[in-house]
């Protein structure tokens, strides 16, 4: 079994040369405003800060105000993930608001699953940006509290969008049909994410198999759209996290199944979002709002 921070390895540097976007953007028009196209998951999904429960018994951590009498103990760090990201930015206002002596280090999902995991096989202290859905918070091998957040800087609850290029409704109906219709209930993405993650297949290949034995979920999305050869190319544009990733795989499938040619495009945020306002990325399942997102749909949508 492969996690999936691993298995998104092999794709590390394309990843790292779209999201210089200094081939995705060249040549292209200015861009306009993006169009909200569907819920993946609505009111479902959470930003926090995250500590193993042998923490929370240990040290009598329960709150985010806490951990400013114990910073000793995790060596005054909190282990995040893309500086980019909005977790990232919230995290910086938590450690202002609480009044925290912790400096926020930045790297990826995948980095700080690793270093979670590597203080979880030695019990030691750590805490981390995390988000709910992801694989690990359901997880059997590992136990995980939200600490809680009573100035509510990470919000309450967030949900996750799907967004469209500018006139992508008009531009191809059946396409935004599809995205219109593609949602999860919570435990549904949660069970596909914990499929990608336990499966010995590759991530692609994984979310085909999860798909394939949901086929009441698949009916919703395509509703009466049937298969035509060569609809086609769309350019799925998503970030390296597991609930990206997940479903932008599923979507993949799902897509192809109707006769479209799908690409995947990793990017940072800030990239993907300028090229879906400018038309080089045609739709994402990435969009966390209100919050985690917000600079960058004030900006473009």
């Amino acid at each position: 079994m492969k996690p999936i921070y691993v298995k998104i390895g092999v794709v590390i540097a394309a990843i790292v040369l779209i999201a210089t976007g200094v081939f995705l953007f060249s040549g292209e028009s200015e861009g306009g405003k993006i169009e909200k196209l569907g819920d993946v998951v609505e009111d479902g999904a959470k930003t926090g800060l995250v500590v193993p429960k042998y923490v929370v018994d240990e040290l009598g951590i329960e709150s985010i105000a806490d951990l400013g009498d114990h910073a000793g103990a995790f060596d005054g760090k909190i282990v995040g993930i893309d500086a980019g990201a909005g977790i990232m930015s919230s995290t910086d206002r938590a450690i202002t608001v609480y009044g925290l002596g912790f400096s926020l280090i930045p790297s990826s999902e995948s980095a700080m699953l690793t270093a979670l995991d590597n203080a979880y096989t030695a019990e030691t202290p750590i805490v981390v940006t995390l988000w709910e859905p992801h694989w690990i918070m359901g997880s059997e091998k590992y136990d995980l509290v939200f600490l809680e957040d009573p100035e509510l800087v990470y919000g309450e609850s967030e949900s996750i969008l799907s967004y469209g290029k500018p006139g992508l409704a008009d531009e191809d109906p059946v396409l935004a049909g599809i995205m219109e219709r593609y949602g999860y209930e919570t435990d549904d993405f949660a069970a596909l994410l914990a499929h990608i993650e336990g499966s010995s297949l590759s991530v692609e290949e994984a979310a085909a198999e999860w798909v394939e034995a949901n086929p009441d979920l698949l009916e919703i999305w395509l509703g009466d759209v049937t298969n035509v050869p060569d609809r086609g190319t769309v350019k799925i544009g998503l970030v390296s996290w597991a609930c990206a990733i997940g479903s932008s795989h599923a979507l993949k499938y799902v897509l192809e199944e109707v006769g479209y040619t799908v690409e995947l495009k990793y990017l940072d945020a800030g990239p993907m979002y300028e090229g879906l306002s400018r038309g080089s990325i045609d739709v994402t399942t990435t969009v966390w709002y209100p919050l985690t997102h917000a600079s960058y749909l004030d900006r473009y949508a």
